[in-house]
């Protein structure tokens, strides 16, 4: 093969592995975010668990311990985890942008901002 078809060849895949990154960050974001509106607040979620399934007041009560059980144990497996998937996530982002172009890494960088405060905003809740 000639240098010339190496580097068109080289350049085609790098397309085409820059634009399934973007397409899936993208659509990351956008599931996450129906999912977000869907169950936006837990205790909207809760209430709404509850009354899709007719509970009645004692298992309403019964719901919110096994969830914030759940929670506290979940938050507990995880403190040992953070700092790793921070880790693995850091990585990935910094691998998104060198695929990037400068006006894409801009747009991503907006993206990222914008989903770091929706994360924020999630947890004060």
């Amino acid at each position: 093969m000639t240098r010339t078809k190496g580097l068109a060849l080289a350049t085609y895949l790098v397309a085409i592995v820059a634009g399934a990154a973007v397409g899936v960050t993208v659509d990351r974001f956008v599931l996450r975010e129906r999912l977000v509106r869907q169950w936006d607040d837990p205790r909207a979620m809760r209430t709404r668990l509850a009354d899709e399934l007719g509970l009645d007041s004692a298992q309403r009560a019964a719901l919110d311990t096994i969830l914030d059980t759940r929670n506290r144990d979940y938050d507990a497996l995880m403190v040992p985890m953070r700092p790793r998937l921070d880790s693995v996530s850091t990585h990935a982002r910094e691998q998104i942008r060198l695929l990037l172009t400068t006006e894409q890494q801009a747009i991503y960088d907006q993206m990222q901002r914008e989903r770091d405060n929706a994360r924020r905003q999630e947890k004060r809740r």
